[in-house]
């Protein structure tokens, strides 16, 4: 039978009764809500509530992390003691340079360095070594100080062991635990702006704590003045042994001046400076001779202008200066035609003239008198300048060489003064006397820091998870991601058997699950349940384990409560657990043909479908060898869908997956009808909407497409507050 062509016969359909209107394909989902995403404040108080157990387990972690930290530290004492700064000598202040106050500043600096180096702390463990009898390199004893707390040893040494597994030590703190110690122990600053410098110490013991601090500083200070007294040695030595020399260069240099001075041609100083002063009066007078001489020969160009252009006798009387001449040019304009007077008017300007000229050739000699007896003067300055030369050069030697060696008597004095008495330039203000309150918190207030620092750790890998969760949980937000409306949500069945989904579907129809189920089959299949007119519903998804397959298998045996044949067609080719179940109960896989060869005409309808007694659901599955793109694209395949149609009341399809093949886009012209799955907080939203893409370039407008949410954890749900169709399957029906 498999082998023989079968015709397809075309059934008539019922033609059903008169019955409410039939509702179009276009209109069987509802309408999309209006999506609008929550405030960030009121996500942030949302996720934080959601994970409210997660945070506070976090932060009982860090509690007890926190005290078992405690419950390791050791209860410790710290001593102080107090170093002082000798003031700066004013000498060592520069006039305009840095003040009083930046050079103790940068000598505070200086010591706190030199207190912190390694070499100071190895010199203190060698000091505490030698004072406590310890052999170094294994640790000083920690006796409990008197009084104190003890803690329980198993307890103590537990936490120890932790810590130290989680933070091991290095090999140079193993081989050296005492410089360890000292160096995380040890605390060094300034107090305020003072030239007090405090030195504490923490430690179990008290009476340890003050003498390591005391120790700490009284070895910096002999350190310090061991340095200083061999240096002053040194120098001392050095002074001692240049003394001669510079002596015996003092006393060469006073002999050559002393000699210099009483050998022949010498000149003191005084006559050099009374020729130079002399020369000075001598450069003064030629310059004002100078002028004077300018003044005049001006002053006889001027008249020579005047009697060139033929000026007035009144005019050149103002140039000469002549009172006379101004008289007989007055006469002369009241009597112009006297020539004795005209006569005596040129006769007394040609008299004006010479004298001019004679005030001229005057100056003229005298400049000449004055510039010979500069160049006299300027020979004498060089003549003494020579001479001077040579005790202006052994002057200044003496000077020099006298100044040096007073220099370094008054420095081997000094030097000798501070060899006799050692001084470190730092001393003790206050020794470090044994403390009487610890230092260390009680494990207990490590808890509340150590649990709020976990809380707010948690808190943010919780905001980041949220924020990296790029999958569907809400309707709206499945809405707004996917552009399709969000019919329903199914909650999660779990691991089932056939007889358990259908005790579930049928049996308890209270039960959220099948209230859900029911409800999607309405919406999805209006006709059927209003006319029970045929209707096929195509159920897809983007991936396997989707939820799929037992969303299908629910709506089909939810619609056996409507009444009429059911027909289930599973085209995954690795058939689900419930198909498996079915096809087992129906005979097995050889007692039946598959959807191919249906399509190909193969073989018949009642041939290639499986049947279980009571069941109210058919089922037809797919064959792993089939082409199912090949069968879809056949021409003639609309016309079993048809006789699908007439046969059955209602068929739902379980289409491959989105990803799987482009099989289920072929399968939307046989559905009136879309669901597809979203399986909740796990199918990535860009995969889905990619999937809803392959569906839609059908064409097929008049098909609705709806999205399901499944395998829906409604308790999880509920702490989301999305406000949607999961509150109403959460309620209990009385």
């Amino acid at each position: 039978m498999a082998s023989s062509a079968v015709s397809r016969i075309k059934v008539p359909q019922a033609v059903a009764s008169p019955v409410p209107a039939v509702v179009e394909a276009g209109e069987r989902m509802r309408p999309r809500r209006e999506y609008e995403p929550s405030t960030p404040t009121h996500e942030l108080l949302a996720v934080l509530a959601r994970r409210k157990w997660l945070i506070l387990a976090l932060a009982i972690v860090g509690g007890i992390l926190a005290a078992m930290v405690g419950l390791a530290l050791p209860v410790l004492f710290e001593a102080t003691s107090q170093l002082i700064i000798d003031a700066p000598a004013r000498i060592s202040v520069a006039p305009g340079n840095a003040s009083a106050q930046d050079v103790i500043d940068s000598s505070i600096d200086d010591h706190i360095t030199m207190l912190s180096s390694q070499g100071h702390m190895r010199r203190v463990a060698a000091a505490l070594h030698a004072l406590e009898g310890v052999a170094p390199g294994r640790g000083s004893s920690d006796t409990p100080a008197p009084g104190s707390a003890a803690k329980t040893p198993s307890i103590q040494s537990f936490a120890a062991g932790i810590i130290e597994r989680l933070w091991p030590q290095n090999e140079q703190a193993a081989a050296d635990p005492d410089l360890k110690q000292l160096r995380n122990r040890i605390r060094i600053g300034q107090e305020l702006r003072s030239r007090i410098i405090s030195v504490a110490f923490a430690d179990e013991d008290p009476a340890r704590a003050a003498l390591v601090a005391n120790t700490f500083a009284q070895v910096y200070i002999d350190e310090l003045a061991r340095k200083r007294l061999a240096d002053d040695k040194q120098d001392l030595n050095a002074v001692v042994a240049s003394l001669p020399g510079v002596q015996s260069d003092l006393s060469a240099a006073i002999a050559r001046l002393e000699k210099y001075r009483l050998g022949p041609g010498a000149v003191d100083q005084g006559s050099a400076d009374n020729a130079a002063r002399e020369r000075a009066d001598l450069s003064q007078q030629i310059s004002m001779s100078r002028a004077d001489l300018a003044a005049m020969e001006s002053r006889l160009q001027h008249i020579k202008d005047l009697r060139k252009q033929g000026a007035p006798v009144a005019s050149l009387a103002e140039a000469l200066g002549a009172p006379e001449l101004v008289d007989l040019a007055a006469r002369q304009a009241t009597t112009p035609g006297d020539k004795d007077l005209a006569a005596a008017i040129e006769k007394a300007i040609q008299h004006g003239i010479a004298k001019v000229e004679a005030e001229v050739s005057t100056y003229r000699a005298q400049v000449s008198s004055l510039e010979n007896r500069q160049t006299v003067l300027d020979a004498v300055g060089e003549d003494t300048a020579s001479r001077l030369s040579g005790l202006r050069a052994l002057e200044p030697q003496v000077t020099l060489l006298t100044q040096r060696y007073n220099e370094l008597l008054s420095r081997q004095q000094e030097l000798t003064r501070r060899v006799a008495a050692p001084s470190a330039g730092v001393s003790i203000l206050s020794p470090a006397w044994p403390p009487t309150k610890p230092q260390t918190l009680p494990p207990i207030f490590l808890v509340p820091p150590g649990m709020i620092a976990f809380a707010i750790l948690a808190a943010v890998l919780v905001l980041i998870r949220n924020r990296s969760n790029r999958t569907l949980r809400g309707e709206a937000e499945t809405e707004a991601a996917l552009s399709v409306p969000c019919v329903g949500m199914v909650p999660e069945p779990g691991k089932i058997a056939m007889k358990k989904l259908r005790e579930l579907v049928l049996d308890e129809p209270n039960s959220a699950y099948s209230r859900a189920v029911t409800s999607l089959l309405i919406r999805a299949a209006p006709n059927q349940a209003r006319t029970n007119s045929s209707q096929t519903i195509l159920v897809a998804s983007s991936l396997r384990y989707e939820g799929a397959n037992e969303l299908a298998w629910s709506l089909a045996l939810a619609a056996t409560r409507l009444g009429g044949p059911v027909l289930l067609i599973d085209l995954e080719r690795s058939h689900h657990q419930l198909t498996q179940e079915f096809i087992r109960h129906g005979g097995g896989t050889k007692a039946y043909l598959s959807f191919g060869d249906f399509i190909g005409t193969r073989c018949s309808l009642q041939d290639a479908v499986v049947s279980v007694p009571g069941a109210g659901v058919d089922l037809m599955t797919v064959a792993p060898g089939d082409d199912l793109l090949g069968l879809l694209a056949r021409v003639d395949s609309l016309e079993c869908r048809d006789e699908l149609r007439a046969q059955y009341s209602l068929v739902v399809i379980n289409g491959p997956s989105g990803l799987a093949g482009p099989e289920a886009s072929l399968l939307t012209s046989w559905a009136d009808s879309i669901l597809f799955a979203v399986r909740w907080n796990k199918t990535p939203r860009h995969i889905a909407r990619g999937v809803l893409e392959l569906l839609r370039k059908d064409g097929v407008v008049s098909v609705a497409i709806g999205c399901v949410l499944t395998r829906v954890n409604l308790k999880r749900h509920a702490k989301y507050r999305f406000g949607d169709s999961a509150d109403l399957l959460v309620a209990r029906i009385p």
